[in-house]
């Protein structure tokens, strides 16, 4: 297509400009050429039987929500998934995390890593509970700091043998795994776009983000102006994660929060995510998180994973994942839940109710 002149008010960039279809051909040839098949390589999240119903995994281009009221999950799932893409070597996982540290998300990984049979009814491995006792005891013991200089990770790893086994796996992924602390006042949508941005420069073809959680991204200060409300605001935000997907060619995987009405019925679904019917529209996958049982016996903790939209496959389709909180990991092979025991019959009969 030729030049668009000056007196129309339009970038002449490839992003703005309209493309022929003998462009957008040429330009698809181009791709494929050179291998790049990212649009035909799902990436797995690393829960065989979600990844099944969606094609593969996350796809280029796609805004995966992954939602539920608070404590069910969801942080674990998302970091789950993140090392799972990590170890794998299939992409640059970049988690931008505005509810925990780094520190609190290495400790997390250490835990999750440790862990030796994750379908056991009770597996094997190391809690932070037990590197923090083992931490302190040693501070309560050696007094003079210049006594202390041995205490560093390579000393709770010895101390510790299941944190070992977890530096042994979480060692391949030092370089493959970016965390990101967010700031929930400055890190924007512009700074997210930045970090996809920095990774291509530094060479990394493949990337998935991992926003955790999608409504505390806060808007750019020239927009503060504006005078937004809170669903415009969230509107705003799932707006600019869709855009910035297909923009860049990632899948964006977001963590999003109940409203107020989930939280009361204890029980979400994808139309009781906090924010405007953007949340629901928006996204290309919506897997939402629910509370199961919790046998007092055992201890055992079970929570029901959901797709609730998929435009890559079925939906109304869930499963329970055993959940091993104290290792902050989800069991990856779940139990398909019948249709007459599924939360989403339920969820049928509440949308209906809606109509």
């Amino acid at each position: 297509m030729p030049a668009i002149p000056p007196s129309i008010q339009l970038p002449d960039t490839d992003r703005y400009r309209p493309w022929t279809l003998g462009e957008t051909v040429q330009h698809f040839d181009d791709r494929i050429r050179a291998g790049n098949l990212d649009l035909y390589r799902p990436i797995p999240l690393g829960l065989p039987q979600i990844d099944e119903c969606l094609g593969g995994g996350m796809h280029a281009e796609d805004l995966v929500l992954l939602g539920g009221m608070q404590n069910v999950g969801k942080t674990i799932v998302g970091l789950q998934a993140a090392f799972s893409i990590a170890a794998s070597g299939q992409a640059l996982p970049i988690v931008v995390c505005y509810e925990h540290s780094r520190e609190t998300l290495l400790h997390r990984l250490i835990c999750s890593a440790s862990v030796d049979d994750p379908n056991a009814v009770r597996p094997k491995g190391v809690t932070r509970t037990e590197i923090e006792s083992a931490v302190l005891e040693y501070f309560e013991d050696v007094a003079s700091p210049a006594e202390r200089q041995p205490l560093d990770l390579d000393w709770i790893l010895r101390r510790l043998p299941m944190a070992e086994r977890a530096w042994w796996k979480l060692r391949t992924c030092l370089d493959r795994l970016w965390l990101v602390h967010g700031d929930s006042l400055d890190t924007t949508l512009e700074h997210l776009e930045r970090y996809v941005e920095l990774a291509r420069f530094y060479g990394y073809r493949r990337v998935v983000l991992v926003v955790d959680y999608a409504q505390r991204v806060p808007l750019s200060p020239s927009m503060l102006h504006v005078g937004l409300d809170e669903g415009q605001r969230i509107d705003r935000i799932m707006r600019g994660l869709k855009s910035l997907a297909m923009n860049h060619g990632v899948p964006v995987l977001a963590v999003a929060a109940a409203d107020a009405e989930g939280l009361r019925q204890q029980r979400v679904h994808v139309e009781n995510l906090w924010g405007p019917a953007t949340v629901q529209y928006e996204p290309d996958v919506a897997i939402i998180l629910n509370r199961d049982t919790l046998d007092q016996a055992s201890g055992e903790r079970w929570v029901r994973v959901a797709i609730e939209k998929n435009r890559h496959g079925p939906s109304e389709v869930e499963f329970r994942h055993r959940l091993h909180g104290a290792f902050y990991r989800l069991c990856c092979t779940g139990e398909r839940v019948s249709a007459h025991e599924s939360f989403q019959a339920e969820r049928v009969r509440l949308c209906e109710q809606r109509k």
